[in-house]
Order: structure tokens, then C-alpha cells, then sequence
């Protein structure tokens, strides 16, 4: 499997193996390098989540180890020299998305230390999209607090997938959130 469009956390490292049967049965799940990070693939992540939500609400044991979930619907790998400029096209079509918005951009890396310093990142494409939504004649809102869409970045070694979490959703799903 190559492709993903989720990454999964654990809440508690001892019980792997039990939210890996929890989530064997919605598609294909991957264990990575990083300690309680698991790469799926899921044919609608929409789905899932609800699916997941139903399943906690109704047995309060389902998916007990589960710690977030992150839906993407944009995944590459990547060189270091390369990762702003594709993370950038990546996030191009949530741009007119974020108009008149509250927003932040997230990027949550695992590996790679030192040579992507996630501070440095954000700032560069919160003024990216800050610049584009300016060249179309709108703009958007830096908020921390109260935002209205986040765009999440995850790196996993070399791979990275690129999401939109509205605040519809993240409301939601409570397991649906950004670290």
C-alpha cells in the first residue's frame, strides 16, 4: 500500500494490537517506524469516522486505545528539497476554501528532525495562502483559538499527507483534531 488518507495515533501504547483489530475491519492499516502511528487507507474517510463515532458511542470499549484520527485527501512522498513546493500545491485547492476565514496550517512531523523544523513550515504557508487569498482579492484570519478550518500537514518519514479539518468536523468527532 502506498497510498493513505488517514493517520491514526494510540492514546495508550500498551494495547496496539487491540485498536489494530478495532480498525482491521474498515480498510487497510499499517504500523509505521513511529511509536502509536499507524497509516490506513479507508475507501471514504467520511464514512469511517461516523462509523467510528457510532461504534464508541454504543460500546464504550470500541476503539478505547484510539488517541486521533487525521483525515487527508492528499498524500505524496517527498525529498527535503522538495517538501515546501509540494506541500504547497497540496494545499493550493483549499485556498479559496479559507476566504473570509479563521485559519491556521498544522504540520505534525515524525521523523526528519531537525531538517524540517515545523514552526518554520507553518509560518511559510499561513503566509502562502495569506498571499494567494491577497492576489484573488480576499483574505483570511490567523486564529489559534477559534478556527474555523485548519489545513493539517503529516509527515510519517518521507510520506506526507495534507488534509482539511472544518470546525464542523473537529466538532464532530472528538477524536477528529490536530496536535
Amino acid at each position: 500500500m502506498k497510498e493513505y488518507n488517514l493517520v491514526v495515533t494510540l492514546a495508550d501504547q500498551g494495547r496496539f494490537r487491540t485498536l489494530m483489530d478495532d480498525l482491521s475491519a474498515y480498510g487497510e492499516f499499517r504500523k509505521t517506524e513511529f511509536l502509536g502511528v499507524i497509516l490506513g487507507k479507508v475507501d471514504n474517510p467520511g464514512a469511517f469516522l461516523s462509523s467510528v463515532s457510532e461504534k464508541r458511542s454504543r460500546q464504550p470499549f470500541a476503539f478505547h486505545d484510539l488517541g486521533r484520527i487525521v483525515p487527508f485527501d492528499r498524500f505524496f512522498i517527498f525529498r527535503l528539497e522538495d517538501f515546501l513546493e509540494k506541500v504547497k500545491e497540496a494545499i493550493r485547492p483549499y485556498i479559496p476554501l479559507l476566504a473570509d476565514k479563521r485559519f491556521y496550517v498544522r504540520l505534525e512531523r515524525r521523523g526528519l528532525k531537525g531538517r524540517i523544523v515545523s514552526p518554520e513550515v507553518e509560518r511559510a504557508l499561513d503566509t502562502f495562502v495569506e498571499t494567494e487569498l491577497s492576489q484573488m482579492g480576499r483574505s483570511a484570519q490567523i486564529d489559534f483559538e477559534h478556527p474555523d478550518a485548519v489545513v493539517v500537514v503529516e509527515t510519517v518519514g518521507d510520506r506526507c499527507g495534507v488534509g482539511f479539518l472544518t470546525r464542523e468536523m473537529m466538532d464532530r468527532y472528538d477524536f477528529v483534531r490536530v496536535s
